[in-house]
């Protein structure tokens, strides 16, 4: 005897295959961008903390921007204003943590700007030194205690390297990073 079936059940089965493929492909989606919103948001998690522990324990009063550095540690650093209207850098930080330090310390290190060479002029000299050279941006930073430029590009050679330029005198150094897929 000959099996009779509806030839729809052939359709159905591949209905149901992508109806699941679907549903899979938007759950991933939502999934990576939930994971990427929350890493978003915890770059700036601390940000009203540390703008409230500024004004309590600094003498600025006026707060331009804050921006996370990783040096050696976490840098939160804040580009404000004193109470007498002088551009100031201050960077924040929890000290190590040891038996005399409690999570909840923090330290400050404030720099007076006008001691410093501006953003634009240790970017453009960066420019004459490397021409054809891939800028991705930079930041301000500190390293041993000493306030930098941290310029990200690469090379002519498609190499990373991130160059830090001491803000006081416009020494700098380089870290360059070969390509690991080469």
């Amino acid at each position: 005897m000959k099996k009779l079936y509806s030839p729809f059940i052939g359709l159905n089965k591949l209905l149901v295959t992508v109806t699941i493929a679907i549903i899979v492909l938007l759950a991933a989606i939502t999934y990576f961008i939930i994971v990427y919103q929350d890493a978003i948001n915890s770059k700036t998690e601390y940000f009203d903390e540390i703008t409230e522990l500024v004004k309590e324990n600094t003498s600025l009063n006026v707060i331009h921007s804050i921006e996370r550095y990783h040096g050696d540690q976490l840098y939160y650093v804040v580009d404000g204003e004193t109470d007498d209207n002088e551009a100031v850098f201050t960077f924040v930080y929890q000290p190590d943590k040891d038996e005399d330090n409690n999570e909840d310390e923090w330290d400050f290190k404030v720099f007076k700007k006008d001691a410093f060479y501006s953003e634009d002029t240790l970017l453009a000299e960066w420019q004459n030194r490397c021409s054809g050279c891939e800028y991705l941006g930079s930041e301000i930073g500190i390293d041993n205690d000493i306030p930098i430029l941290e310029i990200k590009y690469f090379d002519n050679q498609d190499r990373l390297v991130y160059e830090n330029v001491v803000l006081k005198d416009k020494s700098h150094y380089r870290l360059t990073l070969n390509p690991s897929f080469q």
